[in-house]
């Protein structure tokens, strides 16, 4: 697995006279000795390549007279079959006797052709044969103790590089040298060297695709390069950092087990090596993570190919019923009701190749081979517990297992089928049969999936045992072998301490890292290409496992990308056709789309809103100003991915007196941002003021549902409004310093929960008559915020939460000009409404400013007014609709008076 290789260890040293530092682009400039290469398993690997024209030219010539033998020989060969067609051809319809048949008595020169063919087929077989055989160029070797120092170097083993470079990897060297030789330049460089692994080699170029990167963009940018080198007379010649770079692929190809070579290995050591080309790839958006896991990613579907034909190869020697190679097995017909035949399924290739999880199946083999007969896998949901198991089943048909393991049967047994409907001591009766069954037959290997179901089962009587116990009592004295798989949580509960988790040995299996997921993942997109007709790219897959493991913390890796790759490939083929190209922002528009939050890259109508933000807001809220600049300033930053990732998009303490507009500007927040005021979760903090209303908050571990948690759980991108925050308990307080510091929050059931798309905005009236006195004072409000802060906050809140909020702030009194705008608002709405019926709202001025000045009371700001225009507006406008009065096409009008008359319409 490639998640991170270990680089290799570069050697500058002469390796006939052990100088060090001494060593040109050619030789040692003391010696001439070997220069450049790299340690592997104790020996040294080096590169010398003999490249020339003369050379060149012969190769090509003898792979060319090769080609025409190939096709002389099958030509030959094929005239046996043709002189077999054509003797059968010139058979009698009715044959009187056996001499008939005996065409070489009747066409002697047909035996000549036959026989002449056959040694034909013969000699070709050898050859295919003697190619398969050379085209093992690297052998591997038992290690060897690493060199302690430079002069152990030079005497250590040598492995020249170039013996193991494969048919195409030496094409493109020999282009190589070509190129540079045209160029004329001296030294054959690295960018030599890429720039023909991009034109020879479809595999590297098909690489790049997969990295969504133009190729031609990359052969210009590297042939700009090219030609800013001089032109030397000479020979050119393998430089210092090629030499290193087919040293390093060697070792590469080496450690993952290749048989010679390829132009796929080279391209992490070039990437390594060559300053200038890294910087060309960063330019084409490709970093060190992004090429490693697209080779990776290549050598994974040719391990996939290698393996397939591999293990149907040795599948020959499987049995495809449940008898084993011996015949010394019984029959099971009660398991064949309730099981499936794991290798069988993965002796005709039905199951999943498991990749990166050879860490976990090595552990479970060394508890088998230490005598423990029973392992289970535990983890959460969604990791990969069962593609661990089928990997067993593969490795169990090649035969590449313990002892104990060979020449069996894996059958993962129904616990559904097997317990569903069945009472207490039915259940048990059947359990005891499956055992039974399975030791007598005595080849096979039992597999239960979620083996937590079984606990807790008995028949009921006081002495019965459950089925656990049945289970563990068996691995214990009959002999029986067992894997089972449980989640982390059920395995605390129901099998840790008791008869069946002793008898299991626990393989814990987590989440992978990011890197290990997507080559997981990779090893899964070619069934979804042919499924769907698309094709993946590695930014797919990347914001695949990026994406869901930031917004989906209820599931887990590397299912939960899986799903959502799936979706994309899904929603590709509908909307772009057969043959699309799956991209990152496909994947982020799923992801989009399941979370509700906008995590695709921000379109140009969206910058356009963010830019202008606070005029969007005050289309919704009056006054304010400075508040709503700091909000708009936050969220844009959060929009651009300018904050922590840890914590929320924003903290907001909102001071200030009542209906000031407090409320008003978090529901804006939520309608311009979320795209909905429904993605506010409001909380009324007068409702936890006592200690156990934590538990309301986050739930129980008994089951109970905290409302926050829950709600958030299911809506993480809201905006969250705790209202009067200064009355909640203290404990209740101590949460929100964790969750604005970490991001998070750990729920009654022990789940966590994601607050990190979430904006928390507090409002508070502490110190509110201190502000009305101040603003009427005409102080500055960054003086009394401060004073607010120092003394009138620090006796409600910890100071540690108060320097988690981002802003602490303070909203002014309102005017009576606040006050008319906000009645205009107000009375919009309704217009609104009645648009929405066929009639008209017309107001007046003078109206609209008498009904401001009697709904304005600068102590409780504009919540009188609400009150006010319902009594005065809206009832009368109900009214009217109820009797009749007011009818589609009339007006309403709110006169100079601010009386509600109704105008009308002309009949038609």
């Amino acid at each position: 697995m490639d998640s991170k290789p270990a680089k290799t260890t570069p050697v500058i040293v002469c390796q006939t006279c052990g100088g060090r530092g001494s060593v040109d682009n050619k030789r040692c400039q003391m010696c001439g000795g070997l220069g450049v290469g790299a340690i592997l398993d104790g020996k040294f690997v080096y590169t010398e390549a003999n490249l020339s024209w003369p050379l060149i030219v012969l190769r090509q010539l003898r792979k060319t007279v090769f080609t025409i033998l190939d096709f002389i020989t099958i030509v030959c060969g094929l005239g046996g079959v043709v002189a077999l067609v054509w003797w059968y051809a010139q058979l009698p319809t009715q044959v009187a006797s056996v001499d008939e048949l005996l065409f070489w008595k009747q066409h002697s020169w047909l035996i000549l052709i036959f026989w002449l063919s056959l040694g034909v087929d013969m000699l070709i077989v050898y050859r295919w044969r003697q190619r398969a055989y050379e085209a093992k160029k690297i052998s591997k070797f038992k290690p060897l103790a690493e060199p302690a120092d430079w002069q152990a170097i030079s005497k250590a083993p040598k492995i020249n590089a170039a013996a193991g470079l494969g048919e195409e990897l030496t094409t493109v060297m020999e282009k190589t040298y070509l190129l540079a030789n045209q160029l004329k330049h001296a030294q054959i460089t690295n960018l030599h060297l890429i720039y023909n692994l991009l034109t020879v080699s479809g595999e590297v170029a098909s690489l790049f695709v997969r990295m969504n990167v133009n190729g031609q963009k990359l052969l210009e940018k590297i042939g700009n390069q090219l030609s800013k080198i001089q032109p030397q007379p000479g020979s050119p010649f393998l430089s210092t950092e090629v030499k290193q770079t087919i040293a390093e692929a060697y070792v590469e190809a080496y450690r993952h087990g290749r048989e010679q070579v390829n132009p796929v290995d080279c391209l992490i050591p070039l990437w390594r090596a060559d300053k200038l080309l890294e910087e060309i790839f960063y330019d084409l958006a490709i970093d060190e993570d992004k090429l490693v896991n697209t080779v990776a990613w290549s050598r994974i579907n040719d391990k996939l190919i290698h393996n397939y034909q591999l293990y149907k190869k040795m599948a020959r020697f499987k049995p495809s019923t449940n008898m084993n190679r011996a015949y010394t097995a019984v029959a099971t017909p009660f398991l064949d009701q309730f099981s499936f035949d794991l290798t069988v399924a993965a002796k005709f290739g039905q199951l999943d190749v498991c990749v990166g999880r050879d860490k976990e199946i090595n552990q479970v083999f060394e508890y088998l081979d230490s005598g423990q007969r029973g392992v289970v896998l535990v983890g959460q949901a969604g990791v990969g517990k069962n593609e661990i198991i089928e990997g067993v089943a593969q490795l169990m048909v090649t035969e590449d297992v313990p002892k104990m393991l060979k020449d069996k049967r894996l059958l993962e047994l129904d616990l559904a089928r097997l317990l569903g409907g069945a009472t207490p001591a039915e259940a048990q009766e059947r359990m005891l049969e499956a055992v039974n069954e399975t030791v007598r037959s005595g080849n096979i290997i039992l597999y239960m999936q979620n083996v937590e179901n079984i606990t807790g089962l008995s028949s009921g009587s006081g002495d019965s045992l459950d089925l656990a116990e049945i289970l563990a009592s068996a691995i214990g004295r009959q002999g029986l072998y067992v894997f089972a798989t449980c989640t982390s949580q059920n395995y605390t509960r129901n099998l840790e301490g008791g008869p069946l988790g002793q008898a299991l040995a626990k393989v814990e299996v987590n989440e992978p890292e990011d890197n290990e997921a997507i080559q997981m993942i990779e090893s899964k997109i070619a069934f979804f290409e042919s499924k769907f007709k698309v094709f993946y790219t590695y930014d797919a897959l990347a914001q695949a496992v990026k994406l869901s493991g930031r917004y989906l913390h209820d599931q887990y890796l590397p299912e939960k990308a899986i799903t959502i790759l799936e979706k994309a490939g899904v929603a590709a083929a509908r909307v772009k056709g057969a043959q699309a190209l799956v991209s990152g922002e496909d994947v982020a528009g799923v992801v989009s789309a399941t979370t509700h939050v906008p995590v695709a890259r921000v379109s140009q109508a969206e910058s356009e809103l963010l830019l202008n933000l606070e005029t969007k807001i005050h289309e919704r809220m009056v006054g304010q100003e400075e508040a709503v600049k700091i909000v708009a300033e936050s969220l844009r930053r959060a929009r651009a991915e300018l904050r922590e990732g840890k914590r929320p998009i924003a903290n907001f303490l909102f001071l200030g007196p009542t209906g000031v507009g407090k409320t008003e500007l978090a529901k804006t927040i939520a309608q311009v941002y979320f795209g909905d005021e429904n993605y506010m979760i409001r909380l009324d903090m007068s409702e936890y003021q006592l200690a156990d209303s934590v538990d309301k908050m986050i739930g129980t571990p008994e089951g109970t549902l905290g409302y926050l948690t829950e709600k958030v759980r299911q809506s993480p991108f809201s905006l969250i409004l705790l209202d009067e925050v200064e009355k909640a308990h203290p404990d209740i307080l101590n949460l929100f310093l964790q969750v604005m510091d970490d991001g998070r929050l750990t729920d009654g059931q022990g789940r966590t929960i994601d607050f990190t798309n979430s904006i928390i905005i507090a409002t508070s009236n502490i110190g509110a008559v201190y502000i009305q006195e101040q603003v009427r004072a005409g102080a500055a409000l960054e003086k009394i915020r401060e004073e607010l802060v120092d003394k009138y906050l620090v006796e409600k809140m910890r100071p540690e939460l108060i320097n988690r909020f981002d802003g602490i702030i303070v909203f002014r009194p309102l005017a009576l000009g606040d006050v008319v705008s906000i009645a205009r608002l107000m009375l919009n709405k309704t217009k609104e409404l009645l648009l929405g019926k066929g009639m008209g709202l017309e107001i007046s001025d003078n109206g609209l400013k008498i009904l401001a000045q009697a709904g304005f009371e600068p102590e409780f700001g504009a919540r009188p007014l609400r009150r006010l225009l319902q009594d005065k507006i809206d009832n009368i406008i109900a009214n009217k609709l109820l009797s009749g009065e007011l009818e589609r096409r009339d007006v309403v009008e709110i006169n100079d008076q601010a009386e509600v008359q109704v105008r009308k319409a002309a009949k038609l």
